[in-house]
């Protein structure tokens, strides 16, 4: 079955493309399922608001998975669902996406953490071992805050540490761990690997995915998908990158959620 729960389209400002778009490309590339889950946007809260969409457009976003669900039921399974940071004061919005907008499923895709006062973007400091600590804690945090479907690119803090060593090692355990404990799947996040290639003190690797951390996840009792992390139709071609580095690893891999 091939599948992809990990879609954005134009509403976040980072991405190109309507939900039709991507759900055109999808049935062209021979999809059987795709989620569309775009940002969640952060009301009340001045967190990248840029990249989002705001409150007001989610209704407008929910009827348009809605309306191309109708129009091609017969050719692919349409999933709504959104990509959400966890925020503990944010349950009455998480309440809302189930109950009134009845999504499918919510992702967690943590770029954001509490550091000295203040929401960080992983990518916007340079980790030290004890940064990497404090963004593992949010990390799990936020694992155990909701029963979300997967987590997003859960080796995302390779892009600010980059040597693989004890610290990178225990981060990695921290977060499969509690995947194991919690039976979340974990992501191996094919978007990353656009950006390229970096030298770390191992050799080469990608930003994220991390070979490394997903070398050790063989060691743990965890399910593992693959999710391209469209930001452009174009980018649903993309899936069978995602699947030469299972293969490459003999990782096994989870096709539904």
């Amino acid at each position: 079955m091939k599948t992809n729960y990990h879609t954005h389209n134009y509403r976040c400002n980072h991405a190109v493309g309507t939900v039709e778009d991507y759900i055109r490309e999808a049935i062209k590339e021979g999809y059987d399922e795709i989620g569309i889950s775009d940002h969640l946007p952060h009301p009340g809260k001045n967190i990248d608001n840029c990249s989002r969409m705001t409150y007001d457009q989610l209704e407008e976003y929910f009827k348009e998975i809605d309306i191309s669900r109708e129009k091609y039921k017969d050719k692919i399974s349409i999933k709504k669902a959104m990509e959400c940071e966890y925020f503990e004061d944010y349950h009455w919005l998480y309440k809302e996406l189930k109950e009134k907008y009845n999504v499918d499923y919510l992702l967690l895709g943590v770029h954001f953490f509490p550091y000295k006062g203040e929401w960080i973007y992983v990518g916007d400091i340079n980790f030290t071992p004890e940064i990497l600590e404090v963004y593992v804690d949010h990390v799990i945090k936020s694992m155990e805050g909701l029963d979300f479907a997967y987590i997003a690119h859960p080796d995302l803090f390779g892009i600010s540490y980059r040597n693989w060593d004890e610290h990178s090692i225990k981060a990695s355990r921290r977060i499969l761990e509690a995947a194991e404990k919690l039976n979340m799947p974990i992501e191996i996040n094919i978007n990353g690997m656009k950006r390229g290639k970096i030298n770390y003190n191992l050799g080469e690797r990608y930003y994220y995915p991390i070979k490394d951390f997903w070398i050790l996840s063989k060691e743990y009792n965890v399910k593992r998908i693959l999710g391209v992390d469209a930001h452009d139709p174009k980018n649903l071609r993309n899936r069978y990158i995602g699947e030469e580095f299972a293969k490459e690893l003999n990782l096994k891999i989870i096709d539904e959620i």
